[in-house]
């Protein structure tokens, strides 16, 4: 029975991929023109359906399918997207190396030259630019996990399988004392 409940409750467990550096760090204040976001995970996120953005107050600066380099994924910021002193929002919304959808975001302050941005992209944005819209409200320590919406709880499994075990135990010690007393 302990061999049995062991293999139930050691199950493998399935972590979503965590940000574990950042370029800029979560929090951070940074002085210098920001040219380019690096993000690096725990785990090696799946080359689909990956997009980092950088927002400020909801608004989305630039946006695009990072570049992929094992656990880092980058992308460039370019001189178009303006910058003046306040705070900014990395989104990213990646497959994690255990193939589930990952969103999270992390926050900091600029507070360097002000760049002013080119007219040509206020007027039509680039591939890599996205039209302003809302960004999405997650932040870092709230990551969003896709696959965590519905579906079976992970920890149903071996409690069932602990509740089977434990009815198929009583049965047994009560049909072995039923037996007993005939004798």
């Amino acid at each position: 029975m302990a061999a049995f409940l062991s293999v139930g409750l050691g199950g493998t467990a399935q972590a979503h991929d965590l940000v574990v550096h950042s370029y800029p760090e979560n929090g951070s204040t940074i002085t210098q023109p920001l040219d380019h976001i690096d993000l690096e995970f725990s785990g090696e996120p799946k080359d689909t359906f990956n997009t980092v953005a950088l927002s400020r107050d909801g608004h989305v600066l630039v946006s695009a399918p990072p570049k992929t380099d094992g656990r880092k994924l980058s992308i460039d910021v370019p001189q178009s997207v303006p910058l003046s002193d306040g705070e900014y929002t990395v989104g990213y919304q990646i497959t994690s190396s255990d193939g589930h959808s990952t969103r999270g975001s992390l926050k900091f302050n600029y507070d360097g030259p002000e760049r002013q941005g080119s007219s040509e992209s206020a007027a039509a944005p680039s591939e890599t630019q996205a039209p302003e819209t809302q960004a999405p409200e997650a932040t870092a320590n709230e990551a969003v996990q896709d696959n965590d919406r519905g579906g079976v709880p992970s920890w149903l499994l071996p409690v069932s399988g602990i509740v089977v075990v434990a009815g198929a135990l009583a049965i047994a010690i009560a049909r072995w004392r039923s037996l007993n007393k005939k004798d």
